[in-house]
């Protein structure tokens, strides 16, 4: 059995629940209380941020953390030959073709198929018995993908900032009629430096890591705020999936 350890949703970035993990952060830390104190009164300081670039067409099944595999390895090393056919029996064409082509024991095969199969194409080639039996992390997040993602590589996360707390998070899939104050718009690769502690905002935004639609003077005038976010994501117990 394997050692790794599945971790709770809420640690794994970018989900619904690791924002909601850190909407909770965000308001128990008074140091961001203190230094945003006056944020959005009498102006929209809501904030959207825009996650883009998310590989979900590159990277497998077999790229999510090591727990995650390990227990997609473990669900199929449990169950018999016969039960693996039988767990074939529905499944798409193309995919008990592609199982048929590989070579080695049938676990083999079908561990290597799930493993190999892109993020993007997961939700299309599983087939509701092998969903079922999917570790319940892993049928989870690929729920997270149908629901959150946007244009097949974005996560548009809401954040409302009002005088010192977080009152609401929300991950959506438009923002053509959301209302907001401000958007930091960011590669995937690019908000994992910031969510990770290792990155000051106002400096990736002004050496052009970010880029920021709304007020930027009033971004500046609340700078420590600014960081303290920072700050706060970076002592978040978080997961990247990729």
């Amino acid at each position: 059995m394997s050692t790794q350890r599945l971790r709770p949703i809420e640690q794994y970035f970018p989900t619904q629940p690791w924002l909601e993990a850190y909407r909770d952060a965000i308001n128990a830390d008074d140091d961001y209380a203190d230094e945003s104190a006056g944020w959005g009164v009498e102006f929209d300081g809501s904030f959207v941020f825009q996650i883009e670039n998310v590989p979900l067409e590159t990277n497998t099944v077999g790229d999510l953390p090591p727990e995650i595999v390990a227990a997609v390895e473990e669900m199929l090393a449990e169950r018999s030959e016969a039960e693996i056919e039988s767990l074939l029996a529905d499944a798409p064409t193309d995919v008990r073709e592609s199982v048929d082509s590989r070579s080695g024991p049938l676990e083999e095969r079908v561990t290597e198929e799930i493993l190999t199969t892109t993020m993007a194409a997961l939700p299309d080639r599983l087939w509701p018995e092998l969903r079922a039996e999917l570790p319940d992390l892993l049928a989870a997040l690929i729920a997270q993908l149908e629901e959150n993602v946007a244009d097949g590589d974005t996560v548009y996360a809401y954040l409302d900032l009002y005088d010192g707390e977080c009152r609401g998070v929300e991950t959506v899939t438009e923002i053509d009629d959301l209302e907001y104050g401000f958007r930091l718009v960011g590669d995937y690769e690019r908000w994992k430096t910031l969510v990770r502690g290792e990155g000051d905002v106002i400096d990736m935004l002004m050496a052009g890591d970010f880029e920021i639609d709304g007020h930027m003077q009033k971004i500046l005038q609340y700078s420590d705020a600014a960081a303290r976010l920072g700050e706060i994501s970076g002592n978040v117990d978080s997961r990247f999936l990729f």
